[in-house]
């Protein structure tokens, strides 16, 4: 029987409340439409902001997926027939021509891997005792004892060659062509059994399905991703350079919140919102919008808003400034907690350069911190070989953002924006919107400068 294996939807590296409430919902959505499983997941670590809204709506938090690159568990195709240690050879025997298998696992009551037992093993200790006796009349006797042996005593349990499920193509592949094997024994954890895998699987290899949510720009996406089958995307962000196998289901629009379209989807289909998820989705909304003070908020966003604050019973204003109060931990966190907390890369005509962004409600809470992040923004472009990055400290209630820059080629931003940084610092009064008003001024003057 062929295993289906699950649809992993997951958000943007760095997620924020957005990326996270996406994939929740997302998944929520489609496993109500069954036919498979879909696994909610987060490409890095849960920041403070998610973590206090789950925690308020009693909602689990989605895997954490450092990567979705194809491992040897994604190999396996199907249940493997298994034997235990203590079955004799004559029951194996009719097993194995029952299922027309050449190799047969052993594992314990708790379906730990043992050992191996193949047709030629067995073949071989025919073909010794039998053939080492010359009175023929000894056969029946000899034959009845060997069918009467157990499969512990014959299995190979030394010097096998398997694999544990996280094991990359490239360990696979590699031993499979240092060895001569028909096929392989793949362990999870607790050395439990999982599979087989041989040869075929590699020229027949699946590779992990997933959906993205909240992006679609490879320099943003889980590691791996080249690896994996993106099979739907669902974003509000300028269109990326990721690559697909086939035509898939892309739905862009330009809202405020990935929440936004997926509430639509919600809505349209008539999906049944649970109270809580309607909380999680105005969540990511309000968060990703800024309380309706972002540029990027529309029409659309208000509307679906009121409707999912009138099924959670929630006021959407009200909970969105508890979010950014209760869930920022701007004062506690290192610098570069901070700075990575909410940070994409971009990469633009040879440019390598990152925004990352963190709201606070009022401005006075950066001035104690504005060295140190600098400094520690320094340290991060030369580790990651950034050209440059920039800091959107941006408070809310006053609708303005402090930018904080650095890097070798800081000038860039300082130039896009036609203004000199005072102490690494450019004041945007009303700048609230990383992808509409950051993002593209700086994308806009490195493609002139480039054309000069």
């Amino acid at each position: 029987m062929e295993i289906k294996k699950p649809v992993y939807v997951i958000g943007h590296k760095n997620p924020d409340v957005d990326s996270i409430a996406a994939a929740i919902s997302y998944a929520h959505f489609k496993n109500y439409q069954a036919g498979q499983e879909y696994i909610p997941a987060a490409a890095g670590a849960i920041n403070s902001e998610s973590q206090f809204v789950l925690q308020q709506l009693g909602i689990e938090p989605p895997l954490v997926l450092s990567s979705v690159a194809t491992t040897a568990e994604d190999l396996l195709d199907g249940q493997s027939i298994t034997t235990r240690a203590d079955v004799d050879l004559k029951t194996l025997g009719g097993l194995m021509r029952e299922q027309a298998v050449k190799t047969v696992p052993v594992v314990d009551e708790g379906g730990r891997f043992l050992g191996l037992v193949t047709i030629g093993d067995m073949a071989m200790l025919f073909l010794e005792q039998l053939g080492a006796e010359t009175n023929l009349a000894e056969n029946p006797g000899i034959l009845s004892r060997l069918l009467s042996l157990r499969v512990g005593d014959i299995m190979k349990s030394q010097d096998l060659v398997l694999f544990e499920k996280d094991d990359t193509i490239e360990e696979v592949r590699r031993s499979m062509l240092n060895s001569r094997y028909r096929n392989y024994p793949v362990v999870g954890d607790q050395h439990r059994f999982l599979g087989m895998i041989s040869r075929h699987h590699l020229l027949a290899m699946r590779r992990k399905q997933v959906i993205l949510v909240d992006h679609n720009e490879s320099k943003q996406a889980v590691d791996g991703i080249e690896e994996a089958e993106i099979v739907e995307i669902i974003d509000h962000h300028r269109v990326g350079d990721l690559q697909t196998l086939a035509p898939i289901y892309f739905y862009n629009q330009p809202v405020g919140s990935t929440c936004t379209l997926i509430a639509e989807h919600f809505f349209n289909h008539e999906v049944p919102l649970a109270r809580s998820y309607a909380g999680l989705m105005l969540a990511g909304l309000m968060t990703d919008t800024m309380l309706f003070k972002s540029p990027t908020t529309t029409a659309k966003d208000r509307m679906i808003a009121a409707k999912l604050e009138q099924i959670s019973g929630l006021n959407s204003l009200q909970w969105g400034k508890d979010i950014l109060q209760k869930g920022t931990s701007f004062h506690e966190e290192d610098e570069t907690s901070i700075i990575t907390s909410d940070l994409k890369e971009y990469q633009q005509d040879q440019l390598l350069f990152a925004v990352a962004q963190v709201e606070i409600l009022e401005l006075h809470q950066l001035h104690r911190r504005q060295q140190g992040l600098r400094q520690a923004m320094e340290e991060l472009c030369q580790s990651r070989a950034y050209d440059f990055m920039c800091l959107m400290v941006t408070a809310i209630l006053e609708e303005s953002t402090e930018l904080i820059i650095a890097g070798p080629q800081a000038e860039f931003v300082e130039e896009a924006f036609r203004s000199q940084a005072r102490q690494g610092i450019i004041t945007l009064p009303g700048v609230m919107s990383r992808k509409k008003q950051v993002v593209p001024v700086i994308i806009q003057h490195i493609r002139q400068k480039q054309i000069v």
